[in-house]
């Protein structure tokens, strides 16, 4: 086979490392090497990116993370928690626990944002000793909060959330919301 090739690699070894000499040991892995070797040449000579690796394989593990949408698992339409800010603080953690997200995004008619309100707030208000059944969700929430685009990478909303300590992210283009993400999405997804 190889007087037939353009080009013969010989990775021929001396002796196997299998004391019995019945099992290829050191020739296995010399090929492995050369296999390896060839594979990462050819990256390098093609300019093969872990792009074009990701849609190759688009089901594995990398895949997802380069190809994976914020919008193709974020929450959407009814499964998103959401209070005026009219609403009292009993209506808006009512929401929060109907949606299961841990927390629910205050905004408008027009789904405009005008806060968010988190299971973390919820701690700090009681905190503050007051009687939170007199409290509207405007006196707790906090103004604007942390949003995603929904076009960006899910490991990109992944890596903020992460450095931001947060479980979930509003989803919105400018002030209007559009979904939630929360950390338990992307584990299903296989981004984490």
């Amino acid at each position: 086979m190889a007087r037939a090739a353009d080009v013969h690699l010989c990775v021929k070894v001396a002796k196997e490392a299998c004391p019995l000499g019945l099992a290829p040991t050191s020739s296995t892995t010399a090929t492995l090497v050369m296999g390896d070797a060839l594979a990462v040449a050819l990256l390098k000579a093609r300019g093969f990116t872990a792009e074009d690796f990701a849609l190759s394989h688009p089901g594995g593990a990398l895949g997802r993370k380069l190809l994976l949408r914020v919008n193709d698992i974020m929450h959407t339409g009814d499964e998103i928690p959401h209070v005026k800010k009219t609403a009292s603080l009993r209506d808006a953690l009512l929401e929060v626990t109907r949606k299961n997200l841990g927390m629910t995004v205050i905004c408008d008619d027009n789904m405009m944002i005008e806060g968010i309100f988190t299971d973390g707030d919820l701690r700090r208000v009681f905190d503050m000793g007051v009687d939170v059944r007199q409290l509207s969700i405007a006196d707790v929430m906090t103004p604007g909060g942390i949003r995603v685009r929904p076009g960006i990478l899910a490991v990109e909303a992944l890596n903020l959330m992460q450095s931001r300590h947060i479980t979930s992210v509003m989803v919105a283009d400018g002030d209007h919301l559009l979904g939630v993400l929360h950390m338990h999405d992307l584990l299903r997804a296989g981004v984490v």
